[in-house]
């Protein structure tokens, strides 16, 4: 699946401009609108901005709060089970969110089901459910194709959703937490096998030196075997050659 990064669109610009000069009821206000614009689907920069930030100060913003962070990190599972924890939606702001579920899902997974769908999305029926795709297509939120037949949809590629900065350090940690446990299993891992090599060419080395010891007894062998057969023969010979002389010397008496 390819993740496209969405920019900020012209509309958010606006949006952050406002939030620069508005404080309490006016910027609940700005809120609202932002969660229901249309062409808007990335909530982050809203939600660092200052005056964003006060409204956590105030027990009454709380949920206003809760309700930004909802739509930059959340899905519409999350805001159907706990909805105290949010303002009240309006329909637009909920096929937003719905919009923006359809997003988080498509990175998970390139083929999703229409009954995950129907569950995630809290939909009834398949014409409505096929109905949102199509928007999603439209808005450029993901794209890919409606399998009727087999009931899923094909993910080809979706925008990216905002990342809670806490989570992403929790998982940066964690990443490299685990990056950190392999380069030390890999460590320890060469150290055996490290070991393991020296000792096995201490072992070749030792085998070698016997092999040569026995070669060189071997040689040494031999080499008194052939000396000692030169020297049995050169003895034969000798009997061999007394033998003849003296054979000759009684037929000369005789």
């Amino acid at each position: 699946i390819i993740v496209m990064m969405s920019s900020s669109s012209s509309s958010m610009q606006q949006f952050l401009i406002l939030a620069r000069s508005v404080h309490g009821a006016a910027t609940v206000d700005l809120v609202k609108k932002v969660i229901e614009y249309p062409d808007i689907f990335n909530f982050e920069e809203l939600l660092r901005m200052e005056n964003i930030d006060e409204l956590q100060k105030y027990e009454e913003y709380v949920p206003v709060y809760h309700t930004l962070e909802l739509f930059a990190y959340g899905i519409y599972s999350d805001y159907e089970t706990n909805r105290s924890k949010y303002i009240q939606l309006s329909a637009e702001a909920k096929r937003k969110l719905q919009l923006l579920t359809v997003a988080s899902l498509a990175v998970r997974s390139r083929t999703i089901s229409y009954s995950i769908l129907l569950n995630e999305l809290k939909i009834d029926t398949v014409r409505e459910l096929e109905d949102l795709i199509i928007e999603a297509i439209y808005y450029d939120i993901i794209q890919g194709k409606l399998d009727q037949l087999n009931n899923h949809l094909d993910i080809e590629y979706c925008i990216s959703r905002d990342i809670d900065s806490r989570q992403r350090y929790d998982h940066l940690i964690k990443v490299l937490d685990n990056w950190c446990q392999n380069c030390l299993q890999i460590l320890t891992e060469l150290k055996q096998q490290t070991l393991k090599a020296n000792q096995r060419k201490q072992q070749s080395i030792i085998e070698h030196e016997k092999f040569e010891k026995l070669l060189e007894k071997q040689q040494k062998q031999i080499k008194l075997d052939n000396n000692e057969n030169i020297l049995s023969t050169l003895l034969s010979n000798n009997r061999r050659g007394d033998g003849m002389t003296q054979e000759k010397h009684l037929r000369k008496k005789s």
